[in-house]
């Protein structure tokens, strides 16, 4: 089964065989080697509520979103 893994930077997207929470990887797309999050925390970072988000959200990359909603305690990962 295939997951996919959306790069921090210009959200292009790739697929692999295997699930981490990420991977590091140099994007076809935009060129940058960096972080690429699992799906599934892109979209909880997604849910977050728009009054909930710290200060510069916006211009934040996907890796930073996770790490400042990390912090802030919005989001949580757990081992499966």
């Amino acid at each position: 089964m295939s997951e996919t893994y959306v790069c921090a930077r210009c959200q292009d997207a790739v697929e692999r065989n295997f699930e981490v929470r990420s991977i590091i990887r140099t994007c076809s797309e935009c060129g940058e080697n960096g972080r690429f999050l699992h799906r599934s925390l892109v979209e909880s970072l997604s849910e977050i509520a728009t009054e909930d988000r710290p200060d510069g959200w916006d211009q934040m990359t996907l890796d930073e979103r996770f790490e400042a909603a990390l912090k802030e305690g919005l989001i949580t990962v757990t081992r499966t």
